[in-house]
């Protein structure tokens, strides 16, 4: 704490920190993604805080992560839950991302351009994260995919995601692969209904998904989302998640 991009990016969530405040009942209420002020977010390069300078991001680490996290919460706690989970997913593109990955998706990141969506629950295997039981299809440069999420925090607002599958049809269920897909890449389709108590903005409804994404999107080595989400995904969701 205490650097130029943590004192810059707490600069930046204090300037929005007003209308985050004021919008705050209302999505609650109303159990309704706080567009706008993700929109703010998006707009003053907070969604790009995880993202290296060199693609046009803020450079933060997880302690810039933790500060700016905390002092969303203070505003909206759905917001900042939201911006958590983006930040999370992109801290693993950053680390396991193919460089064709990076150079092309890091700098819409950073732009605010996309909200990263998290497709990890799965009907079938309780909270187990690191296993899968729908399985990627194809070998080589295309892999195909259908995949059914029960919870997908703002997956209805989102430009991308970040999605766990089976390695192979064969594979065992432990070998799990992660995959960015963009939306255009994809039929997204609703599932279930969204009424709970607590943090209702974050939208966290039920989603179907399916398409085919290159072989240059998966994230991480193939079969070893266990490596991304012990050194990436897992201590900077609680990290976030614990302000």
């Amino acid at each position: 704490m205490g650097s130029r991009t943590s004192a810059a990016a707490c600069r930046k969530a204090r300037a929005v920190l007003p209308d985050i405040r004021a919008q705050d009942a209302g999505t609650d209420d109303s159990a309704r993604f706080p567009e706008e002020a993700v929109g703010l977010l998006r707009a003053n390069g907070l969604m790009g805080l995880l993202v290296p300078e060199e693609y046009g991001g803020l450079g933060g680490d997880l302690g810039d992560l933790v500060a700016v996290a905390g002092l969303l919460a203070s505003g909206c706690s759905s917001t900042a839950m939201i911006w958590a989970m983006h930040c999370q997913q992109v801290d693993c593109i950053v680390r396991f991302g193919s460089a064709r990955l990076r150079d092309e998706l890091l700098p819409r990141l950073a732009s605010g351009e996309v909200y990263l969506a998290s497709v990890t629950t799965e009907p079938g295997k309780g909270g187990h994260l690191l296993s899968g039981r729908a399985a990627l299809n194809g070998a080589g440069e295309q892999l195909g995919f259908e995949r059914e999420a029960p919870i997908v925090t703002g997956g209805a607002h989102a430009e991308g995601f970040l999605v766990t599958m089976r390695e192979s049809p064969d594979a065992a269920d432990h070998r799990v692969t992660l995959c960015y897909a963009d939306r255009h890449q994809l039929s997204v389709a609703p599932s279930g209904a969204w009424n709970t108590l607590g943090m209702r903005g974050t939208e966290s409804r039920g989603m179907k998904l399916a398409g085919t994404v290159p072989a240059w999107q998966v994230v991480g080595s193939p079969g070893d989302f266990r490596t991304v989400a012990v050194e990436s995904m897992i201590p900077a969701g609680h990290l976030a998640w614990a302000v």
